[in-house]
């Protein structure tokens, strides 16, 4: 299963940063939102600088055009050396912490999808960054394909970033497929 997400997921963060640009203008309320923050953390609620958007911006459309040319160390090129980068599926068991276990997750996830299929649309992403660390977190649904045949599947994908030497870098990249039919959504006035 986390072969396909995998797949599909780093191109749905793109998109994902188009929500760190945008905020709402001052004193509007935001639907879903969380409580407003005590001043201390305001700071780290504040739109993301552009310039931060575009070099993750970068970083995620380096990692998609490696996993489209199924370029393995360009894609482990995007993740950070600790020993505790860690990628995150559906299931406890796709769990792989390290460089190591990362690279053989991704050998595998070569095999599950033809090059050049991925097409992801995303109807609700969120993220920001205080410049130094960033997180992304998006719904999408996927489409792909395998051995010619068509699939198309829900994805929820999240990630934190951490800037190293001038570089931004996956510390935590989790994508999961649903297991289960969603429950309705409650309007921003029931919560």
């Amino acid at each position: 299963m986390f072969k396909k997400l995998l797949a599909c997921g780093v191109a749905s963060l793109a998109m994902t940063l188009c929500a760190c640009q945008s905020s709402p203008a001052a004193g509007e309320p935001v639907a879903n939102a969380a409580p407003t923050p005590a001043p201390a953390a305001a700071a780290a609620n504040a739109p993301a600088d552009p310039k931060v958007v575009e070099e993750i911006r970068a970083v995620l459309a380096k990692h998609d055009k490696a996993l489209g040319d199924k370029n393995l160390d360009a894609v482990l090129e995007t993740f950070a050396p600790a020993p505790n980068t860690v990628v995150l599926g559906t299931s406890p068991a796709e769990r792989w912490v390290g460089a190591q276990e990362i690279k053989a997750a991704y050998t595998e996830i070569f095999k599950d999808y033809d090059p050049g299929t991925m097409k992801v649309d995303c109807e609700w992403k969120n993220g920001n960054s205080d410049g130094t660390m960033a997180w992304l977190a998006a719904t999408c649904n996927a489409k792909d394909s395998l051995k010619g045949k068509a699939r198309e599947y829900p994805l929820n994908v999240s990630a934190a970033m951490v800037k190293q030497d001038g570089q931004w870098r996956f510390t935590m990249l989790h994508m999961s497929n649903p297991t289960a039919p969603s429950p309705p959504q409650q309007s921003a006035k029931a919560k």
